[in-house]
């Protein structure tokens, strides 16, 4: 109530920066309250049951995550997290933001999955946060330096005793043929999953991997509707961010709540016609 109240009317016309910057002061300001994070949990998180997955390795009680561009330098990511997020992902990160994110993940332990979002200085950011976060998304922006980006990363992990997950993101308007190059490196050098950029591409990936790839569909999701065609396409987690900005911490539990329906009448209807 209060974020439709405060913030929707002024991040409405505003760029995703400027918006995010302001939801993101909003929620600075409301969670500094003592006693609002378990308020926010109790009626925002959703445990959602038949929600479930596991999904490289790691387990998630449900597919909804935050995706990286709100929380840049790991300041509230409990925070975020009590909105009834499985995961939150913190970044983009640089070398900078990498260095104070440690150190605010230091103060407070993560109360679930932690991802973390890389966009530039890949081997220093992947290095200082490999023992912080559970899995990594990489954000190629430039296919043509996939490999030169990505092959010393799995060098550098190589050398922790602790395997953490890798995930490809691919620029949004990349090509098929160019797609198709990203997905054979993934396949042939053992990366996790690939970060989706919209619902055809979400398609395309899952159909040329065969499903051997985890899809995490990172989407402009403004509707329950959207969130559930990109579960049906392929994808294993979905994230939002423009959807909580732009609509508030209600969002979250609908879309929540509208995948938990769809799954409890696929059920009763499988039910129906194995009678």
């Amino acid at each position: 109530m209060l974020y439709d109240i405060l913030v929707k009317p002024f991040v409405k016309n505003q760029s995703a920066e400027k918006a995010s910057k302001a939801a993101l002061r909003y929620f600075r300001i409301i969670n500094s309250i003592p006693g609002l994070r378990p308020f926010y949990r109790f009626i925002h998180g959703n445990k959602a049951a038949g929600m479930e997955r596991e999904v490289f390795g790691i387990k998630f009680y449900n597919p909804v995550g935050l995706g990286a561009g709100l929380d840049l330098k790991g300041e509230l990511y409990n925070d975020l997290n009590s909105l009834g997020f499985s995961f939150v992902e913190i970044g983009p990160l640089n070398a900078e933001c990498t260095r104070a994110a440690v150190h605010n993940i230091q103060q407070e332990k993560p109360s679930d999955v932690l991802a973390a979002c890389i966009s530039s200085d890949f081997q220093t950011c992947f290095s200082l946060a490999y023992d912080f976060c559970d899995f990594f998304t990489i954000d190629v922006r430039n296919p043509n330096k996939l490999e030169n980006i990505v092959n010393p990363l799995l060098d550098i992990r190589l050398t922790y005793d602790d395997y953490k997950p890798i995930v490809i993101k691919v620029p949004e308007n990349c090509p098929e043929e160019e797609l198709k190059r990203i997905v054979d490196y993934c396949l042939l050098y053992g990366i996790d999953g690939i970060c989706t950029r919209s619902l055809k591409q979400t398609q395309y990936v899952y159909k040329l991997s065969d499903g051997r790839l985890a899809v995490i569909a990172n989407s402009h999701i403004e509707s329950e509707q959207q969130a559930q065609d990109l579960i049906d396409s392929g994808a294993s987690l979905i994230e939002l961010r423009s959807g909580l900005v732009h609509k508030g911490p209600s969002f979250v539990r609908r879309v929540i709540q509208f995948l938990e329906n769809n799954v409890k009448n696929n059920v009763k209807r499988d039910s129906k016609q194995n009678q």
